[in-house]
């Protein structure tokens, strides 16, 4: 990618993702557009570097020198080849290291212009789902409006239910004290209006020929005279 950069296609930006845990690099390769400097490669480094930039990761510019990168990783990714050529298992892993490339996908002025289309497509889609779902929403408050008319006038009606059902009771306990009442009346009537025996008298005067039969009438004309 740093060597033969006019391979790639013309005014196309690429990166290499280069991985050796716990180290990350990703160096840039951008079109600048300027004869004499036509690519300009920056390097971005994970960790510090005490003689470089040890306060934490940097972006490191290399402006016009094409083996500046080449030396940074060279030094960077540098390993004890005894190290690498070991049986440990765990120190022959600083030797390793994995790159993926990524080459940004340069648009024609018509696969522009058919994106342009297609987001415009899409917004009127979203537009119109949008008028459905507002029209959808204002049908539904009208039915919630509706139901809670429905409820208030049923609510109203439950009500009047209720009161009649208590005022239906209330005449219905008053008509058996009514009827209680008239029972009293009626027993007491009948307990004055008993036969009763003639008293005989011992002057030997007969008794007056007047009914036995006592009633409650005779009782009031009595105590009028």
């Amino acid at each position: 990618m740093l060597k033969e950069p006019r391979s790639l296609q013309r005014n196309t930006s690429t990166v290499a993702i280069i991985t050796r845990p716990p180290e990350i690099v990703a160096l840039f390769n951008i079109p600048s557009g300027h004869p004499e400097m036509p690519f300009l490669r920056i390097l971005f480094d994970s960790h510090p570097r005490p003689q470089l930039h040890p306060q934490g990761a940097a972006f490191i510019f290399f402006l016009d020198d094409e083996e500046g990168p080449v030396k940074y990783l060279s030094s960077l990714f540098q390993t004890d080849k005894s190290l690498v050529e070991s049986r440990i298992w765990d120190a022959s892993l600083l030797g390793q290291y994995t790159a993926h490339v990524l080459e940004l996908n340069m648009t024609t002025q018509s696969d522009a212009a058919r994106v342009f289309y297609h987001a415009n497509i899409r917004i009127l889609e979203e537009q119109a789902n949008l008028r459905a779902a507002t029209t959808r929403e204002t049908t539904l408050s009208e039915e919630n409006a509706s139901l809670k008319r429905q409820m208030t006038v049923q609510q109203q009606r439950t009500d009047r239910a209720v009161a009649e059902e208590a005022a239906s009771r209330e005449e219905l306990n008053r008509l058996r004290r009514e009827v209680e009442r008239l029972k009293r009346t009626t027993a007491h009537g009948q307990m004055l209006g008993t036969w009763v025996e003639p008293v005989a008298q011992s002057s030997g005067i007969p008794p007056r020929q007047s009914s036995s039969y006592v009633t409650p009438t005779h009782l009031r004309i009595g105590l009028i005279h």
